[in-house]
């Protein structure tokens, strides 16, 4: 029974983790010169700032990444895993309105960036998914009585 309990509390444990979403945003890019040559095995400076509201809102996170083009001059980061300028990435509240995304590179791997533009970020399937995967709902006046629903999925 000892052991029973101890393997349940440890699946549990698992499944919380890995329930969790990933604290992070994929980025990939081919890196060019400015006249359009591959930049291949040249060390790079990328900037990522995230911005509230507008294109130019206040500044809610930034950072940084040191990085190697690949030999087909591809760079493959993580927003939210480089070295932080400005703000916390666990903190942004993604929540309160919209966000835009600056990317910003020096081809020669220091601080002279080059402006590539802002977007603004939309939802992705893991997102989308997650908003209507199902939820938790009270069921009478009983705090202690809960039940799940499930959203189509």
């Amino acid at each position: 029974m000892k052991y029973f309990l101890i393997a349940l509390l440890s699946c549990i444990s698992f499944m919380q983790l890995h329930a969790q979403a990933p604290q992070g945003i994929p980025y990939q890019s081919i890196i060019r010169n400015g006249n359009g040559n591959l930049l291949i095995n040249q060390s790079v400076q990328v900037r990522f700032t995230i911005h509230d509201s507008t294109m130019t809102g206040n500044i809610v996170y930034q950072e940084t990444h040191a990085t190697t083009t690949s030999a087909a001059a591809m760079i493959i980061l993580t927003i939210g895993q480089g070295t932080p300028v400005t703000g916390n990435f666990s903190t942004i509240n993604w929540g309160n309105g919209a966000k835009f995304m600056q990317v910003e590179l020096d081809a020669n791997g220091g601080n002279n960036y080059v402006d590539l533009g802002t977007q603004q970020m939309m939802s992705v399937p893991f997102a989308l998914y997650s908003n209507s995967a199902g939820e938790v709902k009270q069921k009478g006046s009983n705090p202690k009585t809960l039940i799940y629903t499930s959203n189509g999925f």
